[in-house]
């Protein structure tokens, strides 16, 4: 096989390597790069090798491949380079298409790749000379180039990409007895073929590329011609032509061919234009186009025939057509065309419509009719803009979804149907794309797919609409429909002062003011999650009065309410819950008719309670509410205007016993009427009225006014009741529980259990049986984990059973004994696997037949005992339901240690950084001290040879033939060893190094985790206080008889419990404020025609680290007016004196300010507002008033929330250094220092920055009181901060450097010794230990807009502070190599040097540093040295800089191509170093001269 090798490369040379004459350091590094580059491309050939597809990988292996040839040539290795030149020539054609990408092309690279990795990579490591040849792999790379047949012999090196797998692994390659030497003459004219190879590899590129633009540009006439064809307007294809044009100008542009593409970006303009300003076409257009089709056809054949001399007379006829037609851009007429279609639809106000596609699900019941009737009016507007041509598709696709709207609009009952959301969700999805077609400047028309889903639609909606008016009137919709006009005759008002009035009796004699502290906290929590259910339940019942969901819903968590209230001793409250609860029965069983008075008298009873629950929570107290009690009996009379508020009242004499008594009856009366109810229903109705009447009994015999028998009396009585009821829960339960064992799969019987169990827990309490309340409660939580994890395991059969024997033995017993036992049993019950099944004759037990048949085992006490056989405890689960308390000062501790572990871990970071920076000298060291022993032991054998004489023990052996050791060659080598264990101490210390990096980037992912979940125990969700801010409201409107009605937006979000808490009274107050002073009376709305129902807008948003919180309402605005007059009368300002519309609305604020002619309880005591005012300044925050008169007022309210642990920007002002909130900073600009100088020494007050002008300022003048910046010798451009402010206007902050992009800091509070410094929020520890302030961007920039800026002149200090007269010059290449050689030339004769890896690389550093000449090279990631090249030339300060190109690429085309671009100079790799110096110091002498 090797001499068919060698005959097939007979013609076939390579360079002659040098590497073995290059500096062993540049050899070091050139194999180093190698290193990585292998590391990165066995992770790339695995992946590219799966997906043979993917463009990413091929482009990153043929660059990886280009670094491996530009280096290799760079050090010497030159045959090297050209083969790795082979393999990137060969993914080049494979990138532009010219050569199909199959596996040859793939097992070629692989095999490539394993001959640098086990072949040439010990060769340059050890410094040896080749002994593979290389000719045979790039013969093989050519040939397959060419895509020819490939040699067998070439064929098989192949397999090399699967079986060279190590460095002893033979390719049949090696050079042995120099069987390839035939080859040698012809390395003389390597370079020659080589440059000629390259040459001719370019041109084929060229004739290739022009021969597929060819081919592929008749099948675009084609489309031309078609679109000719179709004379008549609708049936022609605009959006084939445009794509046809824009197709043949971008291959055209591939291919190198100007004239077409000049052409064709003409027409196509010329095309785009007609489309989308709406112009309708002519003939001249048409004859142009067909000029335009006959110019590319001539070309391509005179392109065909070589015959390029007639090209350009091709190209200047078309230009003539063009010309004689007059077609320009400019020429437009304004006054029929004042803007294009796109342009007009965006300006539209159609943006309900546009964002339809997302909302429409959300707002199409919530606020119907007005949505929809919205989204009409759009769709009409927008007809009205599109009957046009371009958008005809648009038209027709609007006019079938406005029809869609109209049929909502006439029967809302199409909204109770699922497929009407996805119909019209279809509809909004496809507008959305026509749109997007429109935009991208083609013809919009109605596909078959998008007509399908009009069609759907427009059925849908016409189907429905005929069985609606085929439908008959319902007589009972007019029947209910008739209450509701007597809703002018209830008085809300007069029923609110009438709830409100039994206030007067908080003081009562009857009063309930002994509450148990432990049950107390227990009930409130409860309380606040049951009024939370209430009133998103109470919602539904009132959009949708027939939803009995929502009715159990409301009497389930009266129920719960009423027992809760009981159990603390709050009769008061059980009373109304109770009363509450019977409506809700009455109403489920159509005794009660429903109508809108009716559910708002239901609110304000409901509020009340919620008022009551705050009273006990705040005061401790349960006060009397007969006048609640009074208006609930009543309420259907009250409802229905029958009876007055007053007349209701007056009639009832309040009268404990006979409430009591009738309360009884009447619930006995009810549990007889069940034949109609589910039996669900029945058995809950059975023990709730049980539970109720003792309840209602032991309210009787606990009222003060009535207790005539001792203690002890009323407690018998109650165990009595309580036994009764117990003795039929249990009865219920164990027939229930039967039931359930042979039905597992019927949620409704555990549903049933649970209601038993938790009417046995009420009335135990009540009697105050704790034992048996707490098994009650545990038995209750079991049913409802099982419902939950639809539990159908038998193991717990014997549990149940047992626990029930204990309930009897101690209700009738009092027996408690193994209370314990069976409660840690019911604790511990595991939900692992919820099928699990026992043998039948274990699980059974027939417990409750005897009085004693259970015992348990008594362990220690540390956990509870297996109940049936050892269960595997660490599969438990946890139940993601159960919640703990904690002190919120062991939470804020908790993210303080959180913090400091977080500024511990960082200096850690840093101390192991420095220490690895240490290790690398170190290694450096060792490979110094090496070098010196190697040399020491050439002197030592020189010094050895040279004392060779008589004395030797050798006389007769030559120095050469005999080695002679001395102490000294003992100690050298002890030396060498030496040497080589501190090596290997450094490779083991390193490996500790990056084991340690690694648990510190495992320990940050768990610290940010940490920090994030403790953060998140202190966030809310606002919607906490939804509604309580409702309640006050509806309270206030009902007692000023102004109807409002508050809308809150954007209540996703979540609020530190602190703040949202400190809140609540301001948000009460402005709530209270905007309805007596904002809103009007409604005489007075309807005469100015505004809707009868006010409405206040509440809105929730953040910025950056604040919250906004906004509150707007529609009434009559702030009369600035009265406002200054009463100012005036107070003495707050003085007649003469001038103040600006902001001022005067802020006197407001004022304490004891206000305009109110009389004080009521709401309000008049200019009390509210200097509250308001307090509690947010207290917050750090800011409160601002914008009003219209007329039209309303809306106060702004912001307030800043500090983080433990937040993203910062660090930056440097003067010698200090700074941290600022990321969330603070809007964008970040650079500024030249002229033009920054030319502000600063001016008496301009803003700072133009993209055409917008911006308040400046220097962070030192708030830091350091030095209010202008140093911008002598400052080259560079300066970083300038924008920040938004709490006005909502941007400024500008100009500082010195920014330190890295971001930082993680730990916020610290600065005590009160810094409180009063404005600019300063806190400071953080960073990694160094050193201390760094964090700045407070928002108050900066209040004090920015606030004051103006100072205009004197700074000092002068040192303004040659930053002078230097070393050069500076930047190296920019890819290759590692080539920046360390280069480098380390131009420092070794005293330039400095700065590099950079690419484009993107150098352009920032640009920003910092002014080189005085840059080195470039052409082919780089990211971005190439033509494009850096053409953003220096247009650069404001490195216009000038010279540049010299270095690059392989020596041919013409990228020569010209460097110098048109602004390139100074242009050389070849690899380069002279004589001349390389040369051109360096000839361009610094005539840059500088």
């Amino acid at each position: 096989m090797k001499e068919i090798l060698k005959n097939l490369v007979e013609t076939t040379t390579l360079p002659e390597d040098s590497y073995l004459d290059q500096d062993a350091e540049i050899l070091e590094i050139f194999v180093e790069e190698i290193e990585e580059i292998f590391v990165e491309l066995s992770t790339l050939f695995t992946t590219w090798l799966e997906n043979p597809n993917d463009q990413e990988t091929l482009t990153t292996i043929r660059r990886h491949f280009h670094t491996l040839k530009g280096s290799g040539r760079m050090v010497g290795a030159k045959s090297a380079g050209e083969l790795a030149w082979a393999v990137e020539d060969t993914l080049n054609r494979v990138i532009s298409g010219t050569v199909p990408l199959d596996s040859t092309v793939q097992r070629f690279a692989q095999t490539v790749f394993n001959i640098y990795q086990y072949k040439l990579y010990p060769i340059f490591k050890t410094v040896q000379n080749a002994d593979i040849d290389l000719r045979p792999l790039v013969l093989l790379g050519q040939q397959i180039q060419q895509q020819v047949s490939l040699e067998p012999a070439l064929e098989e090196l192949l397999e090399l990409s699967s079986t060279l797998t190590s460095v002893n692994s033979l390719t049949g390659l090696e050079l042995q007895d120099q069987s390839f030497s035939e080859a040698a003459p012809e390395m003389a004219i390597e370079t020659t073929a080589t440059a000629a190879s390259v040459a001719a590899d370019d041109n084929n590129d060229i004739e290739e590329t022009v021969a597929i633009f060819i081919e592929e540009a008749e099948e675009h006439l084609l489309t031309i011609d078609q679109f000719l064809k179709n004379e008549q307007e609708q049936y022609q294809d605009y959006n084939g032509l445009i794509r046809a044009l824009h197709t043949l100008r971008g291959s055209s542009s591939m291919a190198h061919i100007d004239q077409i593409f000049a052409a064709s970006t003409k027409v196509e303009n010329l095309f785009k234009t007609l489309l989308q300003e709406e112009i309708v076409s002519t003939s001249s257009q048409t004859a142009l186009l067909i000029q335009y089709a006959e110019f590319v056809r001539d070309y391509l054949h005179t392109l065909r025939q070589g015959q390029t001399q007639k090209l350009d007379a091709i190209y200047a006829t078309f230009n003539s057509a063009w010309d004689d037609y007059g077609f320009s851009s400019a020429e437009v007429d304004e006054d029929v065309n004042p803007q294009g279609l796109v342009s007009k639809l965006v300006e539209l106000n159609i943006d309900l419509l546009l964002d339809a596609e997302f909302e429409f699900e959300k707002r199409a019941k919530v606020e119907y009719p007005e949505y929809i009737q919205a989204l009409s009016q759009q769709a009409q507007q927008l007809l009205d803009n599109t009957d046009n041509r371009a958008a005809m598709g648009i038209y027709q696709f609007t006019h079938e979804l406005k029809s869609g709207y109209e049929a909502l609009v006439l029967k809302p009952e199409l909204l109770n149907i699922d497929y009407a959301y996805d119909l019209f969700g279809q509809a909004h999805q496809e507008f959305i794309h026509l749109f997007d077609t429109l935009a991208a400047g083609q013809r919009v028309i109605l596909t078959e797919d998008i007509q399908k889903v009009l069609n759907d639609l427009a059925a849908f909606v016409q189907q429905d609409l005929e069985q609606f008016e085929v439908q008959e009137p319902n007589p009972e919709t007019q029947a209910e429909a008739s209450p509701a006009a007597a809703s002018g005759i209830v008085d809300l008002a007069q029923i609110s002062q009438k709830i409100g009035s039994d206030r007067e009796h908080m003081h009562a004699a009857d009063a309930n003011r002994d509450f148990d502290e432990d049950l107390l906290d227990i009930f409130l929590e409860e309380a606040e999650e049951l009024l939370g259910g209430i009133d998103q339940d109470l919602n539904t019942w009132s959009k949708d009065p027939s939803d009995t969901a929502a009715l159990n819903n409301l009497m389930r968590y009266l129920h719960t309410l009423k027992g809760g209230a009981n159990m603390i001793q709050a009769t008061h409250i059980g009373l109304i819950a109770h009363e509450l609860e019977s409506i809700y029965e009455r109403v489920i069983r159509h005794q009660i008719e429903v109508n809108p008075q009716l559910i708002s008298i239901i609110r304000l009873v409901q509020d009340d309670v919620s008022d009551r629950i705050q009273v006990i929570r705040d005061e401790q107290i349960d006060y009397s509410g007969a006048e609640s009690i009074e208006i609930l009996r009543n309420i259907q009379a009250i409802a229905q205007g029958s009876v007055a508020v007053s007349t209701a009242v007056a009639e009832v004499e309040v009268q404990a016993e006979p409430e009591v008594a009738a309360e009884i009856e009447e619930l006995e009366t009810a549990t007889t009427v069940e034949t109609e109810i589910e039996p669900e229903i029945q058995l809950e109705t059975e023990v709730e009225a049980k539970a109720e009447a003792e309840t209602a009994a032991e309210v009787a015999l606990a009222t003060p006014d009535h207790v005539e028998e001792p203690d002890d009396s009323i407690r018998l009585i109650a165990e009595e009741t309580f036994w009764e009821e117990a003795e039929e829960i249990l009865e219920s339960t164990d027939s229930l529980l039967k039931q359930w064992f042979e039905q597992r799969s019927d949620r409704s019987l555990l549903l049933q259990l649970q209601r038993a169990a938790h009417s046995l827990k009420g009335g135990a309490r009540m009697v105050e049986n704790e034992p048996v309340g707490a098994i009650a409660y545990q038995l209750e939580t079991t049913f409802e984990r099982f419902a939950v994890h639809q539990f159908n395991s038998n193991v717990y059969d014997l549990l149940l059973q047992t626990t029930l024997a204990w309930l009897k033995q101690a209700i009738f017993e009092h027996d408690y004994s193994n209370f314990d036992s069976v409660k840690l049993s019911l604790e511990s019950i595991e939900f692992v696997d919820v099928i699990a099944q026992l043998p039948k004759r274990v699980a059974e037990s027939d417990t409750l037949s005897t009085a004693k048949v259970f015992e348990f085992v008594q362990g220690d006490g540390t956990e509870p005992p297996a109940m049936m056989g050892e269960w595997d405890t660490s599969n438990q689960q946890d139940n993601s339901n159960e919640m703990i308390r904690i002190s919120a000062d062991l939470v804020e501790k908790m993210i303080d240690l959180s913090g400091e572990n977080a500024i511990n871990r960082s200096r850690i970071e840093m101390d192991l950084g420095q220490f690895s920076n240490t290790l690398n000298e170190m290694e450096l060291a060792i490979k110094r001290l090496a070098d010196q022993l190697r040399r020491m032991e050439g002197e030592l054998e020189s010094q050895i040879i040279a004392k060779h004489g008589d004395n030797s023990r050798y006389a007769d052996f030559d120095p050469l033939e005999m080695d002679q050791y001395s102490s000294l060659n003992q100690l050298s080598k002890s030396l060498a060893e030496s040497a080589s264990d501190l090596v290997d101490f450094k490779t083991t210390l390193s490996e500790k190094i990056r084991d340690t990096e690694g648990l510190l980037l495992q320990q940050s992912r768990i610290q940010a985790e940490i920090q994030e979940s403790l953060m998140r125990t202190r966030l809310v969700p606002f919607d906490r206080l939804l509604p309580r801010l409702q309640r006050i409201v509806r309270q206030t409107s009902s007692t000023l008889n102004r109807p409002a009605e508050l809308v809150v937006q954007n209540t996703e979000g979540e609020l530190d419990r602190n703040i949202l808490e400190r809140l609540v009274t301001p948000f009460e107050h402005m709530l209270r404020n905007a309805i007596d002073h904002g809103l009007e009376d409604t005489h007075v709305r309807h005469e100015l025609q505004k809707p009868e129902v006010g409405k206040i807008v509440l809105n929730i948003s953040r910025q950056g680290t604040d919250v906004l919180v906004s509150f707007s309402d529609d009434g009559k605005g702030i009369d600035e007016t009265k406002i200054k007059e009463k100012a005036l009368s107070l003495g707050l300002i003085k007649a003469d004196q001038s103040i600006d519309k902001q001022e005067i609305l802020q006197l407001i604020f004022h304490p004891g300010f206000t305009t109110a002619k009389e004080v009521t309880q709401i309000s008049g005591r200019g009390v509210g507002l200097d509250v308001v005012q307090s509690e947010i300044k207290a917050l750090g925050g800011h409160i601002s008033i914008d009003s219209e008169l007329g039209k309303g007022t809306t106060f702004t309210i912001r307030v800043p929330t500090t983080v433990a642990v937040s993203d910062a920007l660090m930056v440097k002002s003067g010698d200090q250094q700074f941290a600022i909130s990321l969330a603070q900073i809007d964008r970040i600009v650079r500024i030249a220092p002229s033009a920054l100088e030319k502000y600063f020494n001016s008496k301009d007050d803003f700072f133009k920055i993209d055409n917008t002008s911006y308040k400046l300022r220097y962070l030192s003048e708030f830091v350091s009181n030095q209010p202008l910046p140093r911008l002598s010798n400052v080259a560079h451009s300066l970083p300038v901060l924008l920040i938004k402010g709490n006005s909502g206007q941007t400024i500008a902050l100009l500082v010195d450097q920014l330190i890295g992009s971001r930082a993680q800091i730990v916020v610290k509070p600065i005590g009160q010794q810094f409180s009063s410094v404005g600019a300063v929020a806190g400071a953080t520890i960073l990694g160094d230990g050193q201390v760094c302030l964090i700045l407070d961007g928002q108050n900066i920039a209040r004090q920015i807009q606030n004051t103006q800026r100072l205009k004197h002149v700074s000092d002068q200090r040192e303004h040659s502070r930053y002078s230097n007269t070393r050069r500076l010059i930047m190296i920019v290449d890819d290759s590692v190599t080539v920046r360390k050689v280069t480098s380390r030339l131009l420092e070794r004769q005293g330039f400095d040097v700065v590099t950079a890896k690419d484009g993107i690389d150098a352009m920032e550093q640009l920003e910092n540093v002014k080189p005085d000449l840059m080195l470039l090279d052409i082919e780089m990631p990211r971005m190439d040295g033509f494009e850096v090249t053409n953003l220096v030339r247009h650069h404001d300060v490195h216009q000038n800089l010279p540049i010299i190109m270095i690059t392989s690429r020596t041919g013409e085309k990228h020569r010209e191509r460097a110098f048109s671009l602004g390139v100074t100079h242009y050389m070849g790799k690899p380069f002279q170093e004589a001349e390389l110096l040369e051109n360096v110091e000839s361009l610094l002498e005539i840059s500088q001269g």
